[in-house]
């Protein structure tokens, strides 16, 4: 994974992989589902939420990062990633 750069849809100053994005989403994805369940009386689990948002680009590895234009510019290729 972190021999795989992302396609910079937003921020293009540096380059990332797609293991840095990935741990920066289950950050993400933990502090959300932890404030979910102490604001809002919630029962997620952090931890499996987590655990979801690190493998959440892992078919990348295999396909690696394709533009965002592209993967929704082609609806048989754009129900494939839905199905993720």
């Amino acid at each position: 994974m972190k021999l795989i750069n992302r396609w910079p849809l937003m921020r293009n100053v540096r380059t990332e992989n797609i293991s840095e994005h990935n741990l920066q989403v289950a950050f993400v994805a933990h502090a959300l589902a932890c404030i979910k369940n102490r604001k809002f009386n919630d029962q997620l689990n952090p931890e499996r939420i987590t655990l979801l948002a690190m493998y959440h680009a892992a078919s990348e590895v295999i396909t690696g990062d394709l533009p965002t234009p592209i993967k929704y510019h082609n609806p048989q290729i754009a129900n494939e990633y839905k199905k993720n």
